[in-house]
């Protein structure tokens, strides 16, 4: 029965990775004309350690600057291109691990039902 829990911790880790990795995209798209501004992402390790360490799936995770983009003369890297693209990924691992998480939850109340 611990291995079940363990799933469902894995997966409560992994929504709220992408969660919060939406919002650290939505803010960039938001600021694509904020002179200055760099690009931020939550990096995929920081979900691969919570899970390692056994973490509350409940703690923040942290966001960094994106490294690799090409910053525009007004020093703004964001590229609204790329984020869309990240947008999409979000929405669709965010989608794919709420359908699991519900598929567990059925396989939970089958075997408790009988």
């Amino acid at each position: 029965m611990t291995d079940i829990f363990q799933h469902f911790q894995t997966l409560q880790h992994a929504i709220e990775y992408a969660h919060q990795s939406h919002q650290a995209t939505g803010q960039n798209i938001a600021n694509l004309n904020t002179p200055g501004y760099k690009a931020i992402e939550v990096p995929f390790e920081q979900l691969i350690q919570k899970i390692d360490s056994n973490q509350s799936a409940n703690s923040h995770y942290n966001v960094s600057q994106v490294s690799g983009l090409t910053q525009r003369m007004d020093g703004n890297n964001v590229d609204v291109d790329y984020e869309i693209a990240q947008m999409k990924k979000n929405a669709l691992a965010h989608q794919t691990l709420t359908q699991l998480l519900g598929s567990k939850m059925g396989i939970l109340k089958q075997s408790i039902n009988g």
